[in-house]
């Protein structure tokens, strides 16, 4: 008799609720929170997608950063979800750890930078978009 796979802690079908949540959530700290909750916190989550070089986001995350602490990111890494076009991640800032959401279909994301010194504080950029083709 076959063994079956443990199931995860979290529920993928949420990220539907997420991309809505992400249109229509105008408290981005709400928004973050479901994400954290439901995903995020789940250790087993970042085995789920692959990682991914993603050259808009690898432009717009320093853009940001730099607008929301004067500093730049590094240590950028994301995994994309194929099937459900969700792109999520992390970076550092100085001590600030930073992460990213992003649904490649809306061409919608949050970023989420936490505060210095351990504040529990956090800022919050929602930004849509994708590069032009230099075609």
């Amino acid at each position: 008799m076959a063994k079956s796979k443990p199931q995860p802690s979290f529920n993928l079908k949420k990220l539907k609720e997420l991309r809505l949540r992400l249109e229509r959530e105008k408290n981005l700290g709400k928004l973050w929170e479901y994400y954290m909750d439901r995903f995020a916190d789940h250790p087993e989550f970042m085995d789920v997608g692959e990682p991914v070089d993603h050259p808009f986001l690898k432009k717009i995350i320093p853009l940001i950063s730099q607008q929301l602490c004067k500093k730049d990111p590094h240590n950028i890494f994301l995994i994309k979800i194929p099937e459900y076009d969700f792109i999520h991640g992390s970076f550092w800032v100085e001590s600030r750890i930073g992460g990213v959401i992003y649904f490649e279909e809306k061409l919608k994301g949050v970023i989420a930078l936490s505060g210095s010194n351990l504040s529990g504080d956090m800022q919050f950029s929602r930004f849509t978009g994708q590069p032009l083709d230099n075609n």
